[in-house]
């Protein structure tokens, strides 16, 4: 697909979720819209500038990832659940991405899933830690899991600690990216027995 129509594309997405969050402005609504189109616009240069020929289901998965991270936080603070659906899903579809990336070099199938597999795991890190300095610099929330108050104020109570959610966040982004990690290995050896048969 060439990258005039990821253009195309991706502008369409963008001026659509734009109108749709037209009708609730407000602060926190306009940042998460924001942060939607500037998370495209960043996987679409990474695309462009080192030429990773993206396919259009790569750009699906990252409006997926974009869309239940950032459009749906609020989410966060009412299913306690939803966080950690999502450090286990993410993963996965994260991993085909990188995965993409690998297979364009000429290595083994063992260093693809390698390669997938470790970058995702210090991607991971990397993101836990984000998440400790912003709370620490800003007391932003975002390590423990917290819910809102059944008076539906602001107020929220946490329900699960910061130090337990870390460490629940990473098993589960573990466990995501190492079931793509079998997934693709099942695949290689069925496609390998085909092969072998003909």
């Amino acid at each position: 697909m060439d990258y005039k129509y990821k253009r195309r594309f991706l502008a369409g997405i963008s001026v659509f979720i734009l109108l749709v969050f037209y009708l609730f402005q407000s602060l926190s609504t306009s940042v998460r819209v924001l942060g939607f189109i500037f998370g495209l616009i960043v996987f679409y240069s990474i695309d462009y500038m080192f030429k990773l020929e993206f396919k259009i289901w790569h750009y699906y998965i990252i409006l997926i990832i974009l869309a239940f991270g950032i459009l749906f936080a609020p989410l966060y603070a009412i299913y306690t659940i939803y966080d950690k659906i999502l450090h286990f899903v993410m993963p996965i579809l994260a991993s085909f991405l990188v995965y993409h990336i690998a297979d364009r070099k000429n290595l083994s199938i063992q260093w693809k899933l390698l390669i997938t597999f470790m970058f995702m795991m210090s991607f991971l890190a990397i993101h836990e830690i984000g998440e400790y300095l912003m709370d620490l610099v800003w007391n932003m929330n975002l390590q423990g899991v917290y819910i809102r108050d059944i008076s539906g104020i602001e107020k929220l109570n946490l329900v699960v600690s910061k130090i337990d959610d870390t460490m629940i966040d990473l098993i589960l982004g573990m466990l995501g990216s190492f079931i793509f990690v079998v997934g693709k290995s099942i695949e290689h050896l069925i496609r390998g027995f085909r092969f072998k048969k003909k």
